[in-house]
């Protein structure tokens, strides 16, 4: 980049340095980083402009500087009577630490992309052992949980949906089932169960709803109806609890296309269930009439179709040759009664749908990786911030409509609406709930205790660097079908990395 002139005026140079713009100076690039508070930031400056004890003006010059973590000691010195004064960035170096690591939770980063982001920064880095400290405080849990379940009590009119979420694509360790209000989509309620407490995953979904179900229920929410995906073991559930079932209406579609496909064209048919669903008033004998009724259609009988379809439409012309011979109407009818929608008509005539289930467990992505097996007290922790992130953001206001046509299915219009920021109100309602208290000791102004040298990492990681490098080339030499089987089996070891993992 050209810059004019720049070397012969040192004020400008200096200007541009101070206002954080680079201008080639070679000590600029080595310089280290390190987090100060506003109050220890006032403190140095007020401290700076005052006179030492032999009344002379100001020039103090800086003796030691010393960082461990995010935290710096500075000792300045006085160069006409030696005297010194010490100053630390911080006045409370557990809770300097603490809110970093709680700062990084929140926005959904593992200790290790926070750990490489501080490192290459040059800002300092905190250890894993410390971090692993602050997920298992049992204070900073149970004020994660507090407010979560503070953000969960909410107004529920009638019905609530239910969806399973599991930590991984098999074999899952943990599993979760979130309660969401049908009508306002937040959150209400959540269990999760793991191999330890339920040993079959595949059944797990069936043993977080008779947790959570329950739970909502008993808070006093006025619940009449439970929207599922397809769980017969559910149903019979719901139904003994007095409330109605729902199954959700794609998984209630998706195999039409494979019962038809020998038949006719099982797109149209997909199209028509759907409308029957949405269109039945809420009435299972109507719906299985107007399912019936597409072979009419499809007949070129359209005294039963809707007044609104185009079929009723003067000048309509059929885009698809109509059913003519017996074998194919009878095929055809006989496929239609063995649809789930027609065969659980009771289920699916209020036409519910999981959607917002999965909107969430797509966000819960960021919180709590596939990829990554967490300890079952940071899972649950992690769990809750997304509950948090969620219910706080779940009914924002849309600033515009954008359509667009995805390139794959061109004759699949959607609209997309554009929401207004994301607040995260929640991450300083946890910082300061009165309960939030932690051991932490007041330095005041000085700096960390040679034990604290367990906490703070040096620039090349220390003894967690090496062995997360031993951890990783015995997984790739492996396939990690070593820790699958110590997992399986309970053993310690394996539970002892979950731990010095601190995900």
């Amino acid at each position: 980049m050209f810059r004019p002139q720049i070397a012969e005026h040192p004020i400008l140079e200096m200007m541009l340095d101070s206002a954080g713009i680079y201008t080639g100076d070679e000590d600029a690039s080595d310089q280290d980083l390190f987090v100060v508070e506003r109050k220890t930031f006032k403190s140095l400056c007020s401290g700076l402009v005052q006179q030492c004890g032999c009344l002379s003006n100001p020039s103090w010059t800086i003796a030691s500087f010393i960082k461990k973590g995010h935290v710096a000691r500075v000792q300045f010195v006085c160069p006409h009577c030696k005297q010194s004064r010490v100053w630390a960035s911080s006045r409370v170096l557990s809770g300097h630490y603490q809110k970093l690591v709680h700062a990084f939770t929140c926005a959904g980063m593992l200790p290790r992309q926070y750990m490489n982001f501080a490192l290459f920064a040059g800002m300092g880095v905190v250890k894993l052992k410390y971090i692993s400290s602050v997920y298992l405080n049992q204070l900073y849990q149970q004020v994660v949980a507090d407010v979560a379940e503070e953000s969960m009590k909410a107004a529920v009119e009638r019905w609530v949906i239910t969806d399973a979420r599991h930590d991984s694509t098999s074999n899952a360790y943990h599993s979760t089932v979130p309660c969401l209000a049908g009508s306002t989509h937040r959150i209400v309620g959540i269990s999760t169960l793991s191999r330890q407490q339920h040993r079959v995953a595949q059944t797990r979904e069936v043993a977080c709803t008779k947790i959570i179900l329950p739970q909502v229920i008993a808070r006093g929410l006025n619940i009449t109806e439970v929207a599922h995906d397809y769980q017969a073991t559910i149903k019979l559930y719901v139904r003994q609890l007095g409330m109605v079932n729902s199954y959700d209406t794609w998984h209630g579609t998706k195999n039409v296309a494979k019962q038809l496909r020998h038949i006719c064209a099982a797109r149209c048919t997909k199209v028509h269930l759907y409308w029957c669903m949405r269109n039945c008033g809420g009435n299972p004998v109507r719906l299985r009439a107007m399912i019936m009724n597409i072979s009419k259609h499809f007949q070129g009988d359209h005294q039963s179709c809707s007044s609104e379809s185009p079929c009723q439409q003067p000048g309509y012309i059929p885009k698809r040759k109509h059913l003519t011979m017996p074998a194919a109407i009878s095929a055809y009818e006989a496929a239609l009664r063995k649809t789930l929608i027609y065969k659980n008509a009771d289920s699916c005539h209020l036409c519910r749908d999981t959607y917002w289930v999965e909107s969430f467990n797509h966000q819960l992505l960021t919180y709590l990786p596939k990829r990554i097996h967490f300890h079952t007290k940071t899972y649950e922790m992690r769990m809750n911030l997304a509950v948090m992130d969620w219910n706080e953001n779940c009914q924002r206001m849309a600033t515009s409509h954008h359509e667009y046509t995805d390139v794959r299915r061109p004759d699949h219009h959607s609209t997309y609406n554009v929401l207004v920021k994301k607040t995260y109100r929640f991450v300083n309602n946890i910082w300061m709930m009165p309960n939030n208290c932690y051991d932490a000791a007041l330095y005041d102004g000085d700096y960390v205790d040679s034990e604290d040298d367990d906490y703070v990492c040096s620039e090349d990681g220390g003894d967690d660097d090496r062995f997360l490098n031993w951890l990783a080339y015995l997984g790739a030499l492996y396939n990690w079908s070593w820790w699958l089987a110590l997992d399986r089996n309970g053993a310690r070891f394996g539970r002892h990395i979950s731990q010095k993992s601190s995900c």
